[in-house]
């Protein structure tokens, strides 16, 4: 920012991948007021709880308070609304997440226009470190004897910890005295004057006056946010895609350690079939629930997507319905079943065989081998199909917002957030979001 800009008050509203970013670089303008809302709980360093500072991300999915209990989704036509764990709380879902450190394809960023995309990876203040050799677990090296191409992930740590949004934007920046960071303070819906944002009203009743406001909550909260506040900007909402994905469950061999409370995920395994790629997803094991001490889990996904006919819409209490509408498309139902081919041939080879009893599709005890035929791996797919739970694209640049991050057709308000992508990422959303918050500040301080 330049000093010779008018001094004003931003609000950012959500406190995850993008709005931890924001309020760090907006902040270290000593003339503007930087107001970072977040309706979950605080996360400093004086109180990290041990599930979020550990290895296992599924412990950190169920510490209290860090996800968004109450919200489900549909993924399928033939599916009924399950739920969704988006991160909330200072540091979103960087502080739940898988940690998997994946940036996407260069060429992706360059078909949306995004020319300076490579200088805004410059300014990325997220770790990213190889798991180590003994973080890896029974699957992971199963996979690594079975296809040599697996990449060992990088993980978004330091020093076998992780890092979250917070910790790299926020902590260093608390003690600047023109940000005010407001965990467990949730926003209901803009205030707007005509055409202008002037505010945000929140749940208890209270506003807050702002110059701008930034609205970085999701890719399922902020449409929903525009929607409660009466935008009629057109394709709010519309657009949303995940990553499909194909749930196989293997139950280990007796005997086979696959140590519940270790990395979940170490490896992955990319790879193109035809013009789609796809990924191989071990994890080693399923967290500590009972009766799940010898079952993991092997997950073939779709990273290029091409249907688009998700929504997010809202009830009458203004809460957000979810509709994926995963595999609508032709293609990508074919792609993911031939992804599910390609993962079952990887489990026959005999790393696999000789750790894995059984291979299921469901909690039926029905096994892979019904889906020997196509009609029904299709039929499975679009009833069992889940996701990746990278939420992204309902706010799409070029139909919500223009290339500034600006809403269409309203003055003050911008979003950043994954909700922005003009289609899905293929990687995990995480860095990209966070790249996205960088690229957000660069452009605006060119406007200055």
């Amino acid at each position: 920012m330049t000093s010779q800009r008018p001094a004003r008050h931003w609000i950012v509203v959500g406190a995850g991948s993008a709005g931890c970013v924001l309020a760090n670089r907006l902040s270290a303008d000593p003339d503007c007021r930087v107001t970072l809302l977040d309706d979950g709980p605080d996360l400093r360093q004086d109180a990290i709880p041990a599930a979020v500072d550990g290895p296992n991300f599924l412990d950190a999915l169920n510490e209290p308070g860090r996800t968004h209990a109450d919200l489900f989704a549909k993924r399928t036509t033939d599916a009924e609304p399950s739920p969704y764990p988006r991160g909330r709380g200072l540091g979103g879902s960087s502080a739940v997440n898988a940690m998997v450190a994946l940036r996407g394809s260069e060429q992706q960023y360059r078909d949306w226009g995004w020319s300076d995309a490579h200088r805004a990876w410059g300014r990325v203040q997220i770790p990213a470190e190889a798991a180590a050799d003994a973080e890896l677990g029974v699957v992971d090296r199963a996979l690594i004897a079975a296809a040599p191409r697996t990449e060992r992930v990088r993980l978004t740590r330091r020093a076998g910890r992780r890092i979250t949004s917070a910790e790299a934007y926020l902590w260093p920046v608390l003690d600047r005295p023109n940000l005010v960071v407001r965990p467990n303070t949730a926003a209901d819906r803009l205030r707007i004057s005509g055409r202008r944002v002037t505010g945000v009203h929140l749940v208890d009743g209270t506003s807050i006056d702002a110059d701008h406001v930034v609205v970085a909550a999701g890719a399922i909260h902020t449409p929903a946010i525009l929607l409660r506040s009466g935008l009629d900007t057109p394709g709010i909402g519309q657009g949303l895609q995940d990553h499909p994905a194909a749930p196989l469950t293997l139950l280990l061999r007796d005997g086979v350690d696959n140590r519940p409370g270790g990395l979940v995920i170490g490896t992955l395994l990319h790879q193109h079939i035809g013009e789609d790629l796809v990924q191989l997803l071990p994890m080693n094991h399923i967290g500590r629930l009972p009766g799940a001490e010898r079952l993991a889990l092997f997950m073939p996904a779709l990273m290029t997507p091409s249907g688009a006919e998700g929504t997010v819409t809202i009830d009458n209490e203004g809460q957000p319905l979810v509709d994926f509408a995963l595999l609508s498309d032709a293609d990508d139902l074919a792609a993911l079943g031939a992804a599910v081919r390609l993962a079952l041939d990887v489990l026959s080879q005999p790393s696999f065989t000789d750790i894995v009893e059984t291979v299921y599709i469901d909690e039926h005890g029905t096994t892979a081998d019904a889906l020997a035929e196509d009609t029904a791996l299709q039929r499975w797919l679009r009833s069992r199909a889940g996701d990746y739970v990278h939420a992204s694209s309902s706010c799409a640049m070029g139909v919500v917002v223009d290339d500034h991050f600006s809403v269409v057709g309203y003055e003050g308000l911008s979003i950043c957030d994954a909700s922005i992508f003009p289609n899905i990422p293929d990687a995990n959303t995480h860095l990209p979001v966070t790249m996205a918050a960088e690229r957000f500040y660069m452009r605006e301080t060119m406007s200055a």
